[in-house]
């Protein structure tokens, strides 16, 4: 009873901020502007805010990176704002502790995201700080340096963060090879070790283009003098044949399959994935569902029957990554991998949790949802969806996020509704479709 109660107050907590959240995001329809030059510009005028938000997605993902040249996509992001044609690092430097001291820069599969919060009195010199930088980026030999540096250490953090790394490992799995998922999304890291500075030249001119650049500004900055400003700065900007992402889709695996290898550490870490559609699918709704049934919160069927029934489980749950050319299902868990029998001798598990894994993913499709675990995988859903919209900055994020990728910034107002009409017919739909042969993934502790 006392579980029971602590859980409905958490729920009550939650929907109130949801609600809460919702209101606040629920004012004027944000506006939209195509230049000439085919640059998207979007702005959502929230006259109570106390800073404004920046937020640039360019449409360049790890698709857009040469088969020889795997990583050179985050060498430029981390590399935009050293120097550039017109100013000198030490100026720009100068200008981005004005600001408000950071200028950061995010290189995902899908889209870079260059994220910028300032007060709105300076709005005007951080719209001039990201035009410069993803206009006028020069790749000079000391900025590269400090960009490799950092490029490297992400590379190899991918590498040895267990959740990360074998993620990388499924991916291969879960993928064709030609697939850009398939790779490690930071690169390869001899070529990491080798670009020059004119590479990363070429790569910008190439790709960073006004016609695969979406800018969304959120704050106490009226729509009409944000379009002004930054039609200013951008405008004039040449438009050249942008390079597009390719419509990759999602490809079922023909047979179950598996790969083991060894990291540094004492835990084993069991990750088990199925293909499913990307993020533009009709299904991803039903999908975000059937995740959380499956592996979100405490209620979720993979942490009551391997964390509460058999005690497995340091990390425990499932993820479905946000990716626009074909998702996965993921459920995870890491173990210590021996146990001590009763007679004390150690006894390996890794085994029998990974078949207990598989089992809970294939449960849905055995076991169908009751109508109470769908609404409650719904309300998770929403609720948790609405908590990410607390800060200017994330709801910047989302209208540019949905827009880049070609859903629209209209889907983040429609996202809770397409979640709230998903019936117990669809996830069992998902599941019995898209949950037929698994990749699994195990990383063993080195001995």
């Amino acid at each position: 009873m006392h579980r029971v109660g602590r859980v409905s107050l958490w729920w009550m907590i939650a929907g109130v901020l949801a609600l809460l959240t919702l209101q606040h995001t629920a004012g004027a329809e944000p506006v939209k502007r195509i230049l000439s030059n085919g640059m998207v510009i979007l702005v959502s005028h929230e006259p109570s805010a106390r800073v404004v938000a920046l937020e640039a997605f360019l449409r360049v993902g790890v698709w857009a990176e040469p088969a020889d040249k795997r990583g050179i996509g985050l060498l430029v992001s981390r590399a935009l704002f050293g120097s550039t044609t017109n100013e000198t690092m030490q100026t720009l430097t100068r200008e981005i502790e004005r600001v408000g001291g950071e200028i950061r820069s995010y290189w995902q599969p899908d889209y870079t995201q260059i994220s910028i919060t300032t007060v709105a009195e300076l709005f005007d010199d951080a719209a001039w700080l990201l035009a410069e930088g993803i206009k006028n980026a020069q790749f000079e030999p000391e900025v590269v340096e400090r960009a490799r540096a950092e490029a490297l250490a992400e590379a190899q953090e991918e590498r040895a963060v267990k959740f990360r790394s074998t993620f990388m490992a499924l991916r291969a799995l879960l993928y064709p090879p030609d697939h850009p998922y398939a790779a490690p999304f930071t690169g390869d890291l001899s070529y990491l070790r080798r670009a020059t500075p004119q590479d990363l030249q070429d790569f910008h001119r190439q790709v960073y283009t006004p016609d695969n650049l979406v800018v969304v500004v959120v704050g106490n900055v009226p729509a009409e003098r944000a379009i002004e400003k930054l039609t200013t700065l951008f405008g004039s900007w040449e438009a050249r044949s942008a390079v597009r992402r390719p419509r990759w889709t999602f490809s079922p695996l023909r047979e179950s399959t598996s790969t083991v290898r060894e990291q540094a550490g004492n835990t084993a870490y069991i990750m088990a994935g199925y293909p499913v559609p990307g993020i533009g699918s009709a299904d991803y709704p039903a999908l975000l569902v059937l995740d959380a049934i499956l592996g979100r919160g405490k209620s979720s069927r993979i942490f009551t029957q391997l964390r509460d029934a058999s005690g497995f489980g340091y990390e425990i749950g499932s993820f479905l990554p946000p990716l626009a050319g074909g998702s996965c299902l993921l459920g995870f868990v890491e173990i210590a991998p021996y146990r001590i029998s009763a007679a004390g001798v150690p006894v390996l598990v890794v085994d029998d949790v990974q078949k207990a894994l598989v089992q809970q993913m294939q449960s849905v499709r055995l076991n169908p949802p009751s109508e109470q675990e769908v609404e409650r995988a719904k309300r998770l859903v929403i609720g948790s969806y609405a908590l990410r919209h607390q800060r200017v900055r994330d709801r910047a994020y989302f209208l540019g996020w949905y827009e880049c990728i070609g859903l629209g910034y209209q889907f983040d107002r429609q996202f809770a509704d397409k979640v709230a009409a998903v019936k117990r017919e669809d996830v069992l739909r998902v599941a019995q479709r898209y949950l037929q042969h698994v990749a699994v993934a195990v990383t063993m502790p080195r001995d």
